[in-house]
């Protein structure tokens, strides 16, 4: 590409600006920028929508179409203090009026990710700047669920308040309020022009372009041609090969990723609490974390330290060490025994052998956890075998038919009190990904959701770690970094931005500034 051009062709795009950030995704669903209004909602991160607040890596909260906000002592009234100079990409002013359509609209018409505001029992606008949340119990971790992955981001009434059928409506304009605007699609690219107007900081580089290649190595050699400008998620045995070209430099987002080793505890044997217990002492963290080359073991219930801080209880810490003769001990002390072929026969007295799910979601995680998991179970006797799904449903019908699965979550699932909520069942969640059950762990979450006071949640957030120590709905691994490779030559600004999780995140392409004009 010429940097001198003042445009230039990128596949069947025309009239691109030669200073356009162009950046490899690897599907065609990370392309996909359809609003919360559509079965899916918003990419993380994304370029033209936005919510009230933002979430940032290190657990704090940053404007966004809110510019402040302040609750009640009882944390059930929410007001959002919303920025004065919005407007929507085409044109039309942003107000309070679009904060409740977004609300209402999205539960009329029972909308996928209207659970996001399920707590939500009004909003009123008491003036065009002014949005009044209205809970339905008080709920001190509002802000958390609202910008959280995956949040809620608000769309424009004067666009959506005439469309009757949103999950079939197909959205060609894409109107936000964000610092991009979308400008064109072909097959295989997306083109956003930087918002000129935007009410935030305006980003210096003109725009950017998504294209499509699928191939890791593909996009690295890609990047080393020059028709990409930078690749997120590269092998430490890539970056290395990258060391020696001098135009391409390589950093690293820390704490991207988590991954674990999860039971469905309606599914024999993971049913058997001893069987539980035993298997967490057979996940080799540290083999799988090196493996990965930029992971950390977890050994935590579910939080990380170094995102939850203070909310980790300690005593929970490192409580299932790897030990395969103490797993091998606990299994026989609870029914569990070889037979002379040297297979686990179960309590039923037949042999155990585990499938679990691969979903395309954590191609790169399965990878690495499997064939260690097969390896030092293979040792207790039980024989393990997968079975691959592309299609994200018959994956999560696949996880709770089988007794074993390993998922993968973005890292602000495990940073603060509110992530263990994942573990619940409530009146509004009937069940969750473990069919973990239990009313006292229920209980405690129901309580920390309507606290107020910080002191007497985190004693009952400490209570929910003990109890998933003890339970052991799942077994955290690791978590991982992501290695970024860019052209010097092209941008600076990748690596001394705000250290958001997504190479994506506007927030990072705020700081990119063209080497050449």
């Amino acid at each position: 590409m010429d940097d001198s051009s003042s445009s230039a062709n990128i596949g069947n795009l025309s009239n691109v600006p030669a200073n356009d950030v162009i950046i490899p995704v690897n599907s065609p669903s990370s392309m996909s920028y359809t609003s919360n209004m559509q079965k899916g909602g918003v990419l993380s991160g994304s370029l033209i929508y936005e919510g009230l607040v933002i979430k940032d890596i290190d657990g704090k909260f940053d404007p966004a179409l809110a510019q402040s906000w302040n609750v009640s002592d009882d944390a059930k009234t929410w007001t959002f203090h919303l920025v004065q100079d919005a407007t929507w990409s085409d044109g039309a002013s942003f107000s309070c009026a679009d904060v409740k359509f977004t609300n209402d609209y999205m539960k009329a018409h029972n909308l996928t990710m209207g659970y996001v505001l399920s707590d939500v029992q009004s909003v009123e606008c008491p003036d065009n700047n002014t949005a009044v949340f209205t809970l339905i119990t008080p709920y001190s971790a509002f802000l958390d669920q609202i910008s959280r992955t995956p949040g809620i981001t608000i769309s424009p009434e004067h666009i959506w308040q005439n469309i009757a059928d949103p999950q079939h409506y197909q959205d060609s304009q894409m109107i936000g309020t964000g610092p991009f605007i979308f400008t064109q699609a072909v097959p295989g690219y997306y083109q956003f022009t930087t918002n000129e107007n935007y009410h935030g900081r305006v980003p210096v580089i003109p725009g950017v372009v998504l294209k499509m290649i699928t191939n890791p190595d593909s996009q690295v050699l890609a990047l080393e041609n020059g028709e990409i400008d930078v690749v997120s998620g590269i092998t430490p045995a890539m970056a290395q090969s990258l060391s020696g070209d001098s135009n391409i430099s390589v950093y690293s987002i820390n704490d991207t990723g988590e991954c674990e080793v999860a039971f469905n505890m309606a599914r024999y044997p993971a049913n058997i609490s001893a069987f539980r217990h035993a298997m967490s002492h057979a996940v080799d963290r540290d083999t799988i974390s090196s493996i990965f080359g930029t992971g950390r073991p977890t050994e935590t219930t579910f939080l990380l330290p170094t995102l939850a801080g203070d909310a980790v209880n300690p005593v929970d810490v490192g409580m299932y060490n790897y030990n395969l003769t103490e797993a091998q001990e606990m299994l026989a002390a609870a029914g569990f025994v070889k037979n002379s072929d040297g297979m686990l026969v179960g309590p039923d007295g037949n042999p155990i052998t585990i499938t679990i799910p691969l979903g395309s979601k954590g191609d790169a995680v399965n990878g690495k956890v499997i064939p260690v998991l097969k390896n030092d179970w293979a040792q207790l006797g039980i024989s393990v075998s997968t079975v691959y799904y592309e299609d994200p449903t018959q994956y999560r019908t696949a996880s709770n038919a089988n007794p074993v699965f390993i998922d993968s979550f973005p890292v602000l699932l495990h940073d603060d009190p509110d992530a263990l909520g994942n573990f619940a069942v409530t009146p509004l969640q009937e069940t969750n990904y473990y069919n973990y059950n239990n009313p006292e762990y229920n209980s405690l979450v129901a309580q920390v959701k309507n606290a107020t006071n910080q002191t007497a949640i985190l004693e009952m957030v400490y209570k929910e770690q003990d109890l998933l120590a003890q339970d052991v709905p799942t077994v955290p691994v690791a978590s991982t970094d992501t290695l970024v490779a860019y052209r010097t030559d092209r941008f600076t600004g990748w690596d001394i931005g705000p250290g958001y999780h997504s190479i994506l995140d506007p927030k990072v392409l705020e700081n990119l500034t063209p080497v050449q004009p």
